[in-house]
């Protein structure tokens, strides 16, 4: 069996979908120049559904999210989803996890991380994932962005395929 087919009961750790989500390299965040004129920060409603492949090994209660990759669509041009060096722990049909992420395409990148209070649940092979990730580094069409999106969605871990859906408020 693969890694991420190596999970005791509901240890699936969707995680890996939610590190999903996101969970790559940082970029370090960005720093504008000081203005002397003070301007109103711009409102984007980020929103985003993808599915992908993640890979994720459960040992006692340690779950490890190796990558997540995936394609979708979402604000601004969002198109691809990776992720890796996720980790978290399982308790009970639960795992939580946490990572680093990216969300990137033509209209640039969102480095994202994923708070350890997201987790992945359920004693079947689909399990339901969910979460947020707070955004700390961007570039493009985005730049200057800052807020928490959150995820929901499913993942098997049998096969480790997933289907997520991010979205919320960004500043920029």
């Amino acid at each position: 069996m693969a890694g991420h087919n190596q999970y005791r009961g509901s240890r699936l750790v969707a995680s890996a979908v939610a590190a999903a989500a996101f969970g790559a390299a940082m970029l370090a965040p960005v720093c504008a120049t000081a203005s002397p004129v003070a301007h109103a920060a711009a409102k984007v409603a980020f929103s985003g559904k993808y599915s992908g492949h993640a890979s994720v090994t459960v040992s006692g209660t340690s779950v490890t999210i190796s990558s997540v990759t995936g394609t979708g669509t979402a604000t601004d041009g969002m198109t691809k989803l990776a992720g890796a060096n996720g980790s978290g722990t399982t308790s009970g049909t639960c795992a939580f996890f946490s990572g680093p992420g990216t969300l990137s395409g033509t209209g640039g990148r969102l480095s994202l991380a994923v708070k350890s209070s997201s987790s992945g649940c359920g004693s079947g092979n689909q399990i339901s994932v969910k979460g947020s990730a707070t955004v700390k580094g961007v570039s493009g069409k985005l730049k200057k962005a800052k807020g928490t999106v959150t995820f929901t969605g499913t993942y098997n871990k049998t096969t480790g395929n997933f289907t997520i859906t991010i979205s919320g408020p960004l500043t920029t």
